[in-house]
């Protein structure tokens, strides 16, 4: 951290990618937060570029000592062009300009970047692992990351599938697997016109009846082939021997592998072998499937159930619909269902028997040895195979096949799994995999399809986060999709002032739109059966009042005409003041004043946060504060809620300072900490010293201030009192009677607080909490935990025997009532 003229700037990450993304901070010691552009070599602007600034960085202006860096974190992403040689950041601020020597490119390669700034990083960080990382992230357009454009994707009708120009080739191993033989062939017939071969091996089946069946298939049928094997030979072989008969059959003709445990829907030869027809330079295409690695759907890598258990048919019709897609390069094909270019067959011959004997790998090698040839291998977006996974090896042998297989491969092709990798990070499948899904979770009228809740939440973290992980998980174990909305706090190129970052949670698989406005959010409303609209906070959002607006209407009927039912989530004090905790500008509980008195705090009010993290004379301005329009906008929100639910009567009792609700609509539910166990302490070890706990992220609002003076009056007065830190505080704080633990797992909590002698817990929050995790941590161990007569911690522990309640809001109060706690004077009131 270095002081650089006027300056103070410090470049904490410089990541490489797609795009270039800056992460760091800077002020200017007089004008405090900077302006950020970017030049690349001979003084030109990237072609996009996006700045995030004034991000909260109380860590550098406790360093530095000084309030001007409480605003000094930034975020630059730009597009960098592949041509780029030189990169360097400019400063400014009140008409002075500092420019930063950022990154200059030593070779031809993408990943021969340099750091050239002395206060920066060692190194720049490569997102990407291989060149060819890039090319996958470059695969689909940008635009498709938002949900309108992923939406437009879909035909308005559907389109007719052109006819292959030549007959094709399938090739069908075929051992074990009798349950899936009849339903593929039937799909065969169905699907597969005439003049197409196909070719069954009968890979030496020890179950008669299926030779049987495929002669019958042969005798019965002009364009089936049968080859039989006397005995097995093992997948690849019979492949091989398949290719043959087929290359004698129909010499020019693509070829198809296909095997017995997959499932297809009508038109799928046509998509599958299309894109070779129509790029010769293709070397394999593989469809969408629920089982396929890096092809996967609704998920990917893993392999997945069926979506929804729906059939193929319905699945692959949502792919279909979206035939304007170009196929997607990919680091190989797979062999459940995968196309095979003539010209490269010829070119580079089949798949390589004595390297990967019985098989597996085989595949990989074979779209390899295409690619140093100059091919591609793609996934075609606008088809789906369902893959059950029949399974032609014991699992003994296939986990042997499988790492002799990745041994070749790893030998041959040392880039390979780093380009996998590439491309499992780079995802460019990702739009297509989430406009699939909207469109099947879309079908309204399918009995048995989830419906969605909309629920709208801050970006944070904390209690409310943790509340809502629980929330949607019972939503979801209702069978109910979750359409989750909060405002974007990682900048993207694109995106659109006030973004959202919008996710699409079913039990199976998540989808994510991260650049959004209400218009991508509209749209994907009108496309979902709506069962509920959910307000749990709507901290950070750039333009509340068109946010509340647009609840408003779902609420009166805008969803097709439909009402849709509205609950409200009382997680803080938001909707009474934008101060979200109610501190007044004197680092106090204002305790819900009259307007005149918010009128005159708020503007000079630090934690009046408008946008998340953002005070009122940065955000917003002091002229623009109006608390009492606020709570107007709040109350016409309420009065149209179905249901209030808060989390103790205390936090009632506060929104009812404020606020009309009828007692019908109202639910008290509190908290149920189920994310930790917790089980009665030993008794501490009595010592000359009190140890007290302070557990959870201490802030103002949380008693960072009160936390720091009880500190020094145990200095000032040699008290034999030490304080021990669990979690973390927002201030320096230095001393030999506290100790900072740092951060912990809720589970690992008893054990550390055992570990350095607690005798007791103590919450300095000033705040009206409507609940407090920390507390239900806590309250269990069996150790004296005290808070401040406040909110719903104070609510609560009236009713415990360990608990003790402090008044007034002093740190002598709280010192003094823990003194007499630790020393066995005093006691807890009972319910």
């Amino acid at each position: 951290m270095t002081t650089h003229g006027t300056f103070a700037f410090f470049i904490e990450r410089i990541e490489v990618g797609a795009e270039l993304r800056v992460e760091g901070w800077a002020f200017h010691d007089r004008h405090g937060p900077c302006h950020f552009d970017m030049v690349i070599d001979n003084g030109n602007r990237p072609p996009a570029i996006h700045v995030q600034r004034e991000i909260g960085r109380r860590d550098v202006a406790l360093a530095r000592g000084t309030p001007m860096a409480e605003r000094s974190g930034f975020v630059v992403v730009a597009a960098l062009p592949p041509d780029t040689s030189a990169v360097v950041l400019r400063l400014t601020a009140g008409g002075e300009q500092e420019v930063i020597p950022l990154m200059l490119r030593t070779g031809l390669s993408s990943r021969s970047w340099e750091v050239g700034c002395e206060r920066g990083p060692a190194a720049v960080e490569h997102r990407f692992l291989t060149e060819r990382g890039l090319r996958y992230a470059a695969a689909l357009p940008t635009p498709l990351t938002r949900a309108c454009a992923a939406l437009g994707l879909f035909a308005s009708a559907p389109r007719d599938v052109a006819p292959l120009a030549a007959p094709v080739s399938i090739v069908v191993p075929v051992y074990g697997g009798k349950q899936f033989l009849t339903p593929l062939v039937h799909a065969l017939i169905e699907t597969v016109e005439p003049r197409h071969r196909i070719v069954f091996v009968d890979d030496g089946n020890p179950d008669r009846s299926v030779t049987a069946f495929l002669v019958a298939l042969g005798v019965s049928l002009d364009h089936v082939t049968v080859v039989a094997k006397p005995r097995n030979e093992g997948y690849l072989k019979a492949v091989i021997d398949g290719v043959e008969t087929a290359t004698r059959l129909n010499p020019d003709g693509h070829v198809v592998l296909l095997n017995t445990d997959v499932e297809v829907p009508a038109g799928w030869l046509e998509r599958l072998v299309g894109a070779i027809e129509r790029s010769p330079s293709i070397a394999s295409t593989t469809p969408f499937t629920n089982a396929g690695t890096i092809c996967g759907f609704p998920a990917m890598p893993e392999d997945n159930a069926p979506f929804l258990d729906a059939p193929v048919g319905e699945i692959d019709a949502a792919f279909a619909a979206m035939a304007g897609l170009p196929p997607v390069e990919a680091p190989t094909g797979v062999g459940f269902c995968m196309a095979l270019n003539r010209r490269a067959l010829r070119e580079i011959g089949f798949f390589d028997e004595v390297a990967f004997g019985r098989g597996y790998g085989e595949e990989v090698d074979w779209c390899r040895r295409a690619m140093r040839r100059g091919f591609t291998n793609v996934i075609v977006p606008n088809l789906y195979v369902h893959h059950r996974h029949g399974g032609s090896f014991p699992s003994a042998e296939k986990a042997a096949l499988i790492e002799a297989a990745g041994a070749v491969i790893r030998e041959r092709y040392p880039e390979f799994d780093a380009e996998v990798q590439d491309f499992i990070r780079a995802d460019p499948l990702r739009p297509a995999r989430a406009a699939a899904a909207l469109r099947i979770l879309s079908a309204r009228d399918l009995p048995g399809r989830p419906r969605t809740v909309l629920l709208f939440d801050h970006p944070g973290t904390g209690g409310a986060a943790t509340f809502r992980t629980k929330e949607i998980a019972r939503l979801q174990a209702q069978g109910q999709t979750v359409l989750l909305v909060r405002p974007t706090v990682q900048p993207v190129l694109g995106m659109p002032e006030g973004a959202l970052d919008v996710e699409l949670l079913h039990r199976e698989a998540a989808f994510r739109f991260p650049v959004n406005d209400l218009a991508d959010l509209a749209a994907l409303v009108a496309a979902l059966p709506l069962a509920e609209v959910v307000v749990s906070s709507l901290v950070g959002y750039a333009d509340m009042g068109k946010v509340m607006a647009f609840i408003r209407e779902l609420r009166q009927g805008g969803n097709a005409g439909r009402e849709v039912p509205l609950r409200l989530l009382h997680h803080d004090y938001f909707s009474v003041c934008p101060s979200l905790n109610l501190i007044d500008a004197e680092d106090r509980f204002c305790g819900v004043p009259a307007l005149e008195r918010c009128r005159t705090c708020a503007p000079a009010n630090v934690h009046v946060r408008w946008r998340d993290g953002s005070a009122a004379g940065t955000a917003i301005g002091a002229a623009d504060v109006d608390v009492a329009g606020h709570r107007r906008a709040w109350q016409d929100l309420f009065d149209l809620a179905d249901r209030h639910v808060v989390f103790s009567r205390s936090a009632l009792a506060v929104l009812r300072r404020a606020f009309t609700l009828r007692d019908d609509r109202v639910r008290i539910i509190p908290h149920l900490a189920d994310h930790a166990t917790v089980a009665p302490l030993p008794l501490p070890v009595p010592g000359l010293v009190a140890r007290v706990a302070v557990v959870g992220g201490i802030n103002v609002a949380k008693g960072a201030r009160i936390l720091e003076d009880m500190v020094r009056l145990a200095e000032a007065h040699r008290l034999p009192i030490h304080f021990e830190l669990f979690g973390n505080i927002d201030r320096l704080l230095t001393s030999a009677h506290f100790h900072d633990n740092g951060c912990y797992e809720p589970e690992q909590l008893s054990r550390l607080l055992a570990e350095r002698g607690c005798h007791a817990v103590f919450l300095p929050s000033i705040w009206p909490e409507t609940h407090c995790y920390v507390l239900d941590e806590v309250i269990g161990l069996g150790l004296p935990v005290g808070a401040f007569d406040i909110g719903a911690p104070a609510e609560r522990l009236r009713c415990w025997s360990n608990g003790f309640v402090v008044a007034p809001v002093t740190p002598e109060a709280a010192l003094s009532a823990l003194l007499r706690v630790v020393g066995g004077v005093g006691g807890a009131a009972r319910c």
